[in-house]
């Protein structure tokens, strides 16, 4: 899998994102103005109607402005139910079709904020990836302007199964290197490579990593020769 694959699928999530908190706007915006040129009245729950799933829709009648009663069955269920038999609970009508009626409350937007929510997710999911990489971009540069040059040993290829896009783990890279000054050996490793880099890896099977002068733990494995764009 190339990046620019990985980097379509999180577009893809934006825009499904973005799309979805506009559909969640458009939905809160409608039932707000369904609310302002509605008429608002009392009814009482008579009847509480279960459905297949064993959920229970409450049964509200009204009376209109004329005094017509009408009946009314929420859309909405849930278990346990959320109203009692006998209670009395906020109604908006329309004014021109008195039978076109709904419960005031929160449940009036529940579409919008189920809609609203999957749009956030997507569109945290999108945009913190192009986020994260292009600060992960910013320090790997100034790692490789201002870090120590080490040419390490790459030890294995190894892949991340606890990541998946599209059905696909990422590979990484595990490698040690020798401080030419202290003797020391560090163990490092590289950021996701989405395509198998062992048929790059070089006869002397060295990389190149950038280790910070001051704080050893931060460095960058430069996997850019392996990684597909």
């Amino acid at each position: 899998m190339k990046r620019r694959s990985v980097s379509i699928t999180f577009s893809i999530f934006l825009a499904v994102g973005l799309l979805l908190l506009g559909i969640s706007l458009v939905i809160w915006y409608n039932t707000a103005k369904y609310n302002k040129t509605a008429v608002k009245t009392t009814g009482t729950v008579v009847d509480l109607l279960a459905k297949s799933d064993r959920t229970f829709s409450p049964v509200v009648t009204y009376d209109d402005a004329n005094g017509v009663k009408h009946r009314y069955i929420s859309s909405f269920s849930s278990k346990p139910a959320g109203y009692k038999i006998g209670e009395t609970v906020a109604m908006y009508y329309d004014p021109k079709n008195p039978d076109s009626a709904e419960i005031a409350g929160w449940q009036q937007y529940f579409g919008s904020l189920i809609t609203g929510g999957l749009g956030f997710i997507f569109s945290v999911l999108g945009l913190g990836y192009f986020v994260v990489r292009k600060i992960s971009h910013s320090r790997h540069e100034q790692l490789k302007q201002s870090g120590f040059l080490m040419h390490a040993d790459i030890v294995s290829v190894d892949i991340n199964r606890s990541v998946s896009v599209n059905n696909r783990h990422p590979f990484f890279i595990r490698c040690e290197g020798k401080d030419s000054l202290t003797g020391n050996i560090s163990n490092f490793k590289s950021g996701f490579i989405w395509s198998d880099p062992t048929p790059l890896i070089g006869q002397d099977k060295k990389i190149d990593v950038y280790v910070d002068r001051n704080n050893p733990r931060k460095y960058y494995v430069d996997i850019s020769g392996f990684e597909e764009r």
